[in-house]
């Protein structure tokens, strides 16, 4: 019993693997085409976090523990597209996941990083990132370790989500505990 439950992890793992490829293919050739849908609505800014953690749960490593804190109250909105904004935050959790062996991921919401800005962050304990690839690593098919899934569609993604939205994304690279990614979303 102990072994079918891994093997069906392992499938459903692979499979939302797949699907998020495809999903990154199909955002890539609507961005090409001029058909890249953004739904503008309330977001609630908690929930979409905690959904987008819900979702890359099923990749998460055992004995990384995944945790999230947010400097704003549950019942707080943006008005933006909560489908994107969790397409962001799934891809960088999705390399969080990957990268990190030990230690923890973090998610966090602030309002005072930036002023002006929502961010986003996910913060690993994992391998992290040399800082001389900070913008290369949001370029397509760029992937810093060819012996880990993905196709290094993702974070391009993550780089046109943002600017459609008028945001922006981003490694930090004063942190050097592992990785820290950024997604910042102005106010209006």
């Amino acid at each position: 019993p102990e072994e079918k439950e891994e093997n069906v992890k392992y499938i459903q793992n692979n499979s939302e693997l797949l699907i998020m490829l495809v999903n990154d293919i199909l955002s890539i050739g609507d961005v090409e085409r001029g058909q890249f849908v953004v739904n503008i609505s309330d977001v609630r800014v908690n929930d979409i976090c905690q959904q987008s953690m819900r979702t890359a749960e099923t990749r998460l490593p055992e004995g990384v523990n995944l945790y999230y804190t947010s400097d704003v109250d549950d019942d707080y909105t943006i008005k933006s597209d909560g489908h994107r904004i969790q397409q962001v935050l799934v891809n960088f959790l999705t390399n969080a996941c990957k990268h990190t062996e030990k230690g923890e991921i973090h998610v966090h919401t602030s309002l005072s990083e930036t002023p002006g800005y929502i961010t986003f962050s996910v913060t690993d304990t994992g391998t992290g990132v040399p800082a001389d690839e900070a913008e290369h690593i949001f370029e397509r098919f760029t992937k810093l370790n060819a012996f880990k899934q993905g196709a290094g569609l993702g974070l391009s993604i993550c780089k046109t989500i943002a600017t459609i939205l008028k945001g922006d994304v981003h490694l930090d690279t004063s942190y050097t505990n592992g990785a820290r990614f950024v997604f910042q979303l102005p106010l209006e």
